[in-house]
């Protein structure tokens, strides 16, 4: 088996092409590598933001659901709040409705 002269040229070529290549693409592998790390960190801040957004947007519709509840007795029924006269003896006197007295608990 003899060495084959085309063969022989490829392989030169390859070990001085290699290192050439290397040289050239290793520059726009760390140009594409920290484009990618900016854009990642460009979309966690987005992430973020849009999580922040979606609790206050939460937390907003607890507060309005339980400033509708404060008006219901806990079934959907409007209870109207008057004012009472106070009696002789508070200790005695019993609210009128069953959700009153769960309000005035809390």
């Amino acid at each position: 088996m003899g060495i084959n002269a085309i063969s022989f040229f490829l392989g030169i070529g390859a070990a001085w092409l290699a290192p050439t290549i290397v040289r050239v693409l290793r520059p726009l592998a760390v140009e594409a590598t920290a484009a990618g790390m900016g854009l990642f960190d460009d979309a966690r801040r987005i992430a973020a933001e849009q999580l922040e957004t979606l609790e206050d947007i939460a937390a907003e519709a607890r507060a309005r659901r339980e400033a509708i509840l404060a008006g219901t007795n806990g079934n959907g029924h409007h209870v109207e709040l008057a004012e009472e006269e106070p009696d002789a003896d508070e200790t005695t006197a019993a609210p009128r409705r069953r959700g009153a007295a769960r309000r005035r608990s809390s």
